[in-house]
C-alpha cells in the first residue's frame, strides 16, 4: 500500500476512490531478502517456536542489544556476610561415619543399643497424647541436657533423633542449641552453617530458609549459627517463643529434640527449659556425683524433668525419677 503524507483521515476517504479510478494497480514488489540476524555475544537459550513462519509473516532484524546501564554498587546483602549462603539446605549424610562414631543407622541390625533407644523413644512419644503430661506445654519439644560437659548428651541427642527419623509416623527437627561447642552440628556435618541464634538476633532471617533437610528423608537440621553475646538472652526472649509456638504446631508429626548446653555449664539450658514439654537428663553412670545432679535438678526447679538416662550404665536403674539405662563404648573403649 502507497503511503500517503500531509493528508488527514477525511481527506484520505475523500480522495479514495478518484485514486483508485486514476492511478493503475501496482505492480506487486518481492520482498526483500532480511539481513541475517547478527552473532549473538553469548549463547542464547532455546526458544520453543513453531515448525516454520506464518504464511505473509515478515522477518525482521534483530534489534540491536542495549547497552548496560551503569550501576552504583549494591550495598552487600546481610545473608552475604553470613558465615556461608543459605542457597538450597540439603545435606547428604554419611551413614558409614555415622556408624563408626556410634551412632544408629537406618537398616543396620538390631543391637542392644538400638533396642535401648527404641524403649526411650517410646516413653517420649507416649508423653506426647494429650493429657499424659500435667501441664500444656508443647510434649513434642523436648529438651536433651547433662549437669556437665562430656557425659555424653549429644550421643543421647543424635541417637535419638536418627532413632525418631526411622519412625513411619513422625519426623524429628533437631536443633542445635550448644553455642559453645556445636557438637550436633558438628556430628552432622553442618557446623558454621547459618542456624538458631542467627534466626533470633536477625529478624529479617525466616526458619524456613535455614532448615537443612538430609538424605534420611524424615530428618531435619537446624545448626546453632554463629556466636552472640547475649546468647541466653536469645533464647529467653519472645522472638524464641514464637519460634517455638511455630515448630510445635505447624507439623503434627514432628518431634522437635533441642540438643542442650549443660545445665551447671551456663545459664542458657535453664533459659531454654520452661519453653518444652520434655525434659531428660543425661547423666554419666560412676562419674557424675549425685551432688551434681541433684545441684541440676534444682536449677531447673519448676520445670518437670521427664527422665534420667543413666549413659555408660550396663543395666538400669530406678530412684524415684524414670531412668533409661543405655551402655556405648567411647571411641576410646573401642
Amino acid at each position: 500500500m502507497n503511503r500517503m503524507n500531509g493528508a488527514g483521515p477525511g481527506e484520505l476517504e475523500k480522495n479514495a476512490p478518484e485514486a483508485a479510478a486514476s492511478e493503475p494497480p501496482p505492480a506487486p514488489v518481492e520482498p526483500a531478502a532480511a539481513a541475517p540476524p547478527p552473532a549473538p555475544s553469548a549463547p542464547v537459550p532455546p526458544v520453543s517456536t513453531p515448525s516454520g513462519p506464518a504464511p505473509g509473516a515478515a522477518v525482521a532484524e534483530a534489534p540491536a542489544a542495549p547497552k548496560p546501564v551503569p550501576r552504583a554498587p549494591a550495598a552487600a546483602p546481610y545473608r552475604a556476610q553470613l558465615p556461608e549462603p543459605i542457597g538450597e539446605n540439603y545435606l547428604y549424610i554419611d551413614l558409614e561415619r555415622l556408624a563408626a562414631a556410634g551412632l544408629l543407622v537406618p537398616d543396620a541390625p538390631t543391637s542392644r543399643q538400638s533396642e535401648e533407644y527404641q524403649q526411650i523413644k517410646r516413653r517420649l512419644l507416649g508423653n506426647m497424647v494429650p493429657g499424659m503430661l500435667p501441664h500444656d506445654r508443647p510434649a513434642n519439644l523436648i529438651m536433651i541436657t547433662s549437669s556437665v560437659p562430656g557425659e555424653g548428651k549429644t550421643f543421647t541427642s543424635s541417637n535419638l533423633a536418627l532413632s525418631i527419623a526411622m519412625e513411619v509416623d513422625h519426623t524429628v527437627l533437631a536443633i542445635d542449641t550448644d553455642i559453645v561447642k556445636s557438637d550436633l552440628s558438628r556430628t552432622f556435618g553442618v557446623a558454621g552453617r547459618v542456624g538458631l541464634y542467627d534466626l533470633l538476633a536477625d529478624d529479617r532471617l525466616e526458619l524456613k530458609d535455614l532448615l537443612i533437610r538430609t538424605s534420611i528423608a524424615n530428618l531435619v537440621l537446624l545448626p546453632s549459627g554463629r556466636n552472640y553475646e547475649a546468647t541466653t538472652e536469645l533464647l529467653a526472649s519472645q522472638r524464641m517463643r514464637d519460634l517455638c509456638k511455630e515448630i510445635a504446631h505447624r507439623y503434627k508429626d514432628r518431634v522437635v529434640l533441642f540438643d542442650s548446653p549443660p545445665v551447671l555449664a551456663t545459664t542458657t539450658a535453664a533459659a531454654l527449659a520452661p519453653q518444652v514439654g520434655q525434659l531428660v537428663l543425661v547423666v554419666e553412670a560412676g562419674k557424675t556425683k549425685q551432688e551434681l545432679v541433684k545441684e541440676s535438678l534444682q536449677q531447673l526447679e519448676g520445670v518437670q524433668v521427664t527422665g534420667v538416662i543413666l549413659n555408660k550404665s550396663k543395666q538400669p536403674v530406678s530412684r524415684g525419677y524414670d531412668y533409661y539405662g543405655y551402655y556405648y563404648r567411647p571411641n576410646s573403649e573401642k
